[in-house]
């Protein structure tokens, strides 16, 4: 009667195994090649933007330029984004490739917190970071500050550095984090030539010697007067 030796079943099995693996690894890596491939030959057919509120879509992906029926794999990202990045609006700029046509440019967009007059209009950020104006059909209602051209030049980009037109802005971040009502209060803050800071009232235009220093402290002794007496 003929046997068989179990160590003869283990080795069988052991072949069938190795030879499953092997042809799993050359699926896989066949897959693989072909994406790849398939990849590499897919052209760019369209362009978006997530994140923009105030600068419009077309106006981003004027300035991305991105070229359109060029290998997605070809793009330059890097490229696209320095040049969207050229625009001060934006804080932080991604872009991405979007299989299998698409490239995605994320914004972080720089929000006004006040106007600023010298000799045209600009806007800063809550960073103080200088703004162009800017056609949107974000509405911007704010507080505006003048005499910044008498201690510091005005230019969209640059960042504000002079002290006392700092506390101007700081003055603003102020009230809004005061509330609504202490915000709107404020119409105007005014550089004077000896330094010290001028408030206008949105009602009435009245104006507030308001100084130096002690910022919230006088924002609230403003508010307390303003809805106690006036």
């Amino acid at each position: 009667m003929a046997t068989v030796s179990p160590y003869g079943n283990v080795k069988a099995q052991g072949n069938g195994s190795m030879l499953l693996l092997a042809g799993l690894v050359l699926l896989t890596a066949g897959v693989s090649i072909g994406a790849y491939v398939w990849k590499s030959e897919l052209p760019v057919r369209m362009a978006d933007c997530e994140g923009n509120r105030i600068i419009a879509t077309d106006a981003i992906l004027r300035l991305a330029a991105v070229p359109m029926d060029k290998r997605i794999v070809d793009i330059d990202l890097v490229a696209i984004r320095e040049r969207v990045l050229k625009n001060p609006y934006f804080r932080e700029v991604s872009v991405n490739r979007d299989l299998p046509n698409r490239i995605l440019i994320r914004v972080d967009e720089r929000v006004p917190v006040a106007a600023i007059i010298a000799g045209k209009t600009l806007y800063a950020d809550s960073e103080g970071v200088m703004l162009t104006g800017v056609r949107s059909e974000y509405v911007f209602d704010l507080p505006v500050i003048t005499g910044a051209q008498a201690v510091q030049e005005c230019k969209p980009g640059r960042k504000i550095v002079h002290p006392t037109l700092r506390e101007a802005l700081q003055i603003v971040m102020a009230s809004q984090r005061l509330g609504n009502s202490v915000s709107r209060r404020i119409s105007e803050i005014h550089l004077q030539t000896n330094g010290e800071l001028l408030l206008y009232t949105a009602e009435y235009g009245v104006p507030v010697n308001f100084g130096r220093g002690n910022i919230v402290d006088k924002l609230t002794l403003l508010e307390g007067f303003w809805t106690g007496v006036v």
